[in-house]
């Protein structure tokens, strides 16, 4: 067998082609998308896909015109001809080749699959082992996992999900900058796989715990033992690694156990810890090692693939029953909602309010266009109930507003899409005089992720806002990440940091501020101010207060509420009443108090709303 290059094809006297493969005893060819060609005997191709098989025996039963020459039929495959040819070097007795990136090993392990080539899959399965260890860290670990869950490859996902677990904290403030690595979809599935093996392990951790009183543990004296009857220390680091499985790992074991013999006093109580064989410890390791496989093996039919599950905006889109379109005279155009709803409307009033159906319909009628009733059918992505909407608004008739916020934004959305802009801001100034506007606790979330996709600024600068009060966790946003885009994720999750410093800034420019002020002189517990020449006009209640918001906020994760402008007036009045013995303060709090409430939860709330998501509606998104 050789390789032939395209110059040296072109040289022959075949037809000019980009020939790859050349068996000497060839009946097929095989072309690849961009125009390689592979001659190959059908036997070798036959025998390794049964998929591929059925493909040939079509080219040779219905030849056509796709003949490379007079004996070698041609079967067109959709693979590019580098895939390819990396695929052939699994089938044939030559040197098998991998691909150097990472994303063309993942495209040529979902080739060989789709292609049920189960021998081939193993043999590159094999070579790539050999040649490329499992990622350790995170944003490699991700990116694999994501091209997994990409091509549809089960076993490399299971395989990079394990990695992550054992490796990184699954939380949205750990991924960080890296969410964007994979659509909100495969984000959803390693999360909800992760959910489940952490709740088979605490299980299998519980019964493992039990099982060791009955095993060489119990022979341990130590100062503390579990009701198990085997070191606490111990037992509480079984524990842990139900709640954390990133914290099973030997090394750390023994930074425990260390811990443990080396504090205080344990040897002079009578604790053998520090005795204890290496022996007994890798025993101890095989068994909890043996645990935690099973653990994972048990989950893994609770990780889907994405195109496994039907898409979350499917449901959105769909209304749930057909609509029977309201009834307009003298129409001449049809237009078909997703569900197969047809509208009939008039060409001059879409042309009208939308530049897009202008130009749609000012082009020649299509010689296989649908005609019913002698009216041209133009079929839509849109619903029913959404079509319904929008054709009320563009018709002197009652408006039907959708009922959700949801279905308002996929309505604006396609306005968009449209370049109806004078129905878009219609809509938007109908949901403004209706009830309070946007979506309520974590619906906030599946908003913003609705917005971003569809490029609404707007909707998605009010929901990123309203999303500032709830917990930023995979568990709270739940079905919703299925929505979200990778990018948009990870924007939302900076904005909220920007959020955060910002209200920091705030509450020390605004504790600043007060120092210098005269209103609370005269309460006994004052602070001494940096400044010698200043007096110390502060009460300790107030500068513990602003200061331990400040303090509070600076560790607090992003991925909490940023709700400090309530909170602290709160905890304000909490500690007013525990500072009710001065007189003093009490006089000034009536007479000032309410208004230095209002104007610190203001200045507050100034700074969340100062701070704009990662969008720009003059040059895109930041992503």
């Amino acid at each position: 067998m050789s390789t032939i290059s395209r110059e040296a094809a072109s040289s022959t006297n075949e037809p000019p082609t980009n020939l790859l493969f050349d068996h000497p005893e060839a009946d097929i060819v095989l072309c690849s998308q961009d125009s390689c060609h592979f001659r190959v005997p059908k036997i070798y191709i036959v025998n390794s896909s049964p998929i591929l098989g059925e493909l040939i025996q079509r080219a040779l039963d219905f030849p056509g015109d796709a003949i490379f020459e007079p004996s070698l039929p041609v079967v067109q495959l959709p693979e590019s001809g580098e895939i390819l040819n990396y695929l052939l070097t699994f089938i044939f007795p030559i040197t098998p080749l991998v691909p150097s990136s990472l994303e063309d090993i993942m495209e040529l392990l979902s080739v060989a699959q789709n292609y049920q080539m189960g021998t081939a899959l193993t043999h590159i399965r094999g070579s790539i082992s050999r040649q490329n260890s499992l990622p350790t860290r995170l944003e490699p670990a991700l990116r694999t996992y994501a091209l997994a869950q990409k091509y549809g490859l089960r076993p490399e996902a299971l395989q990079t999900a394990r990695v992550i677990f054992l490796k990184q904290s699954v939380t949205i403030e750990d991924f960080g900058d890296k969410l964007d690595i994979m659509p909100g979809t495969s984000l959803y599935e390693l999360w909800k796989y992760y959910e489940r093996v952490q709740a088979i392990l605490a299980s299998n951790l519980t019964k493992f715990r039990t099982s060791c009183a009955r095993g060489t543990l119990t022979d341990l004296q130590c100062t503390e033992l579990s009701s198990s009857r085997i070191p606490r220390w111990l037992s509480q680091y079984i524990e842990s690694i139900g709640k954390n499985p990133n914290l099973f790992d030997y090394a750390v074991l023994n930074i425990v156990m260390a811990r443990h013999v080396t504090s205080k006093d344990k040897a002079e109580l009578g604790c053998k810890c520090a005795s204890i064989t290496s022996q007994t410890i890798n025993e101890f390791w095989e068994a909890l090692t043996s645990v935690v496989d099973d653990s994972f093996e048990k989950a893994e039919p609770a990780l889907s693939l994405v195109r496994e599950r039907e898409d979350p905006q499917d449901q959105i889109n769909s209304a749930t029953s057909p609509l029977e379109p309201f009834i307009i005279s003298d129409t001449n155009l049809i237009i078909r909602s997703s569900d197969l709803v047809d509208f009939r409307v008039h060409k001059s009033v879409l042309a009208m309010a939308s530049p897009f159906f202008k130009d749609l319909l000012s082009l020649p009628q299509p010689i296989d266009c649908e005609i019913v009733d002698g009216h041209p059918v133009v079929q839509l992505s849109e619903s029913s109930e959404l079509m319904n909407s929008l054709f009320s608004i563009l018709y002197p008739v009652r408006a039907v507003m959708p009922y959700s916020y949801e279905k308002v934004l996929y309505l604006l959305a396609a306005c968009q899409k449209y370049e109806m802009a004078s129905v878009q801001s219609f809509i938007r100034a109908e949901i403004s005089r209706g009830p309070p506007p946007g979506p309520r606790g974590a619906k906030a979330f599946r908003a913003y992720a609705i917005a971003s996709a569809k490029g609404l600024i707007p909707e998605m600068e009010n929901a990123a806002r309203l999303t500032l009060d709830q917990s930023m966790t995979f568990g709270n946003i739940g079905e919703g990440l299925r929505l979200f885009e990778g990018w948009a994720l990870r924007d939302l999750f900076n904005f909220r940091r920007r959020c955060k410093d910002n209200l920091v800034t705030c509450l020390d420019s605004y504790h600043q501020a007060l120092i210098p002020a005269s209103s609370w002189v005269g309460c006994p517990e004052v602070m001494p101010t940096m400044d010698p020449r200043q007096s110390p006009v502060l009460p300790k209640w107030i500068n513990e207060l602003l200061l331990r918001n400040r303090d509070e906020l600076k560790l607090q994760k992003v991925t909490r509420p940023l709700d400090t402008h309530s909170k602290i007036i709160r905890e304000y009045y909490m500690a007013l009443e525990n500072h009710d013995t001065c007189n003093f303060c009490l006089r000034v709090h009536m007479r000032i108090g309410p208004s230095f409430c209002s104007d610190l939860e203001k200045k507050l709330e100034q700074a969340r709303n100062n701070v704009r998501s990662d969008c720009d509606p003059l040059f895109g998104f930041a992503h």
